[in-house]
């Protein structure tokens, strides 16, 4: 189980200016959002050997005075490049080049809390089910609470990065003190954990995870379009505010090929 504690995003160090066709011949198509230009342009200075595997992009900083665009801007581009796989962003070191080609797995690398929201801001889940249930005695030892207690459960399929394929099948159980966020799911375009914040005027001060395989059963593989027994990656993330129960529990389920983790270790050694 690792243990993702709240923590400021990191600055990215000095790197090579970039060099593109430039910023005005990149936003010449108004039907472009300007961070798919933004995208589109590093990828293919990727691909073209300008940024080598294993080296650095040019700092956020430069690439928003390069591209004349915010940071909010760069930070999307760089997100897209990120779910290719391409790059990978690394705290106290910069973006990293990790491949010319995109990959069809999507890779979650995450050193920080906030890299964990904006992963869950990105996704788009297409709602199955919102009901409440009463945990089964499996469900309780999940969620930390006593069986029969109710819970609001929802159920969803997750799409990543603007494909219309699955990429993963989501579950979630939402404490009983926060079940009244249930008007707004399928109405408000939020995370479940961001809806439970601004209602109820909660911090998330702790998220959990935890990592398990286990093979895809017969109805989830169909909703996922892939054969039933296939390997998945299971995360299972418990959101804590203030008490010691979760607030919100959530159950992800990836078919192996569609999934690949990444984390990234710092090792403190003593003065």
């Amino acid at each position: 189980m690792t243990r993702t504690m709240p923590s400021e995003a990191a600055e990215f160090p000095v790197g090579a200016a970039p060099v593109s066709a430039g910023a005005d011949a990149l936003l010449d198509d108004a039907r472009t959002p300007r961070y798919k230009a933004i995208y589109h342009d590093l990828a293919r200075a990727i691909r073209n050997g300008r940024y080598p595997v294993m080296t650095l992009l040019p700092t956020e900083h430069e690439l928003c005075a390069h591209y004349d665009a915010s940071r909010h801007t760069v930070r999307e581009a760089i997100r897209m490049l990120t779910e290719t796989g391409m790059v990978s962003r690394r705290p106290g070191v910069g973006t990293r080049v990790e491949a010319v080609k995109s990959s069809t797995r999507y890779t979650q690398r995450i050193s920080q809390l906030s890299d964990l929201f904006l992963y869950i801001k990105n996704a788009t889940l297409r709602l199955q089910q919102v009901r409440s249930i009463k945990a089964t005695a499996r469900q309780a030892e999940t969620l930390g609470c006593a069986p029969r207690q109710e819970w609001l459960y929802v159920r969803a399929i997750k799409l990543l990065g603007g494909q219309s394929r699955p990429v993963a099948y989501a579950e979630a159980y939402v404490h009983p003190d926060y079940a009244a966020i249930r008007e707004d799911i399928g109405r408000v375009r939020m995370p479940l954990s961001q809806l439970i914040e601004q209602r109820y005027s909660q911090r998330i001060r702790e998220v959990t995870q935890e990592f398990s395989a286990t093979p895809i059963g017969k109805d989830m593989a169909a909703d996922l379009k892939v054969a039933a027994k296939t390997a998945g990656l299971v995360i299972t993330r418990r959101y804590y505010g203030e008490a010691d129960l979760p607030m919100l529990v959530t159950i992800t389920t990836f078919p192996y090929t569609k999934m690949k983790y990444s984390m990234s270790l710092q090792v403190d050694w003593p003065e």
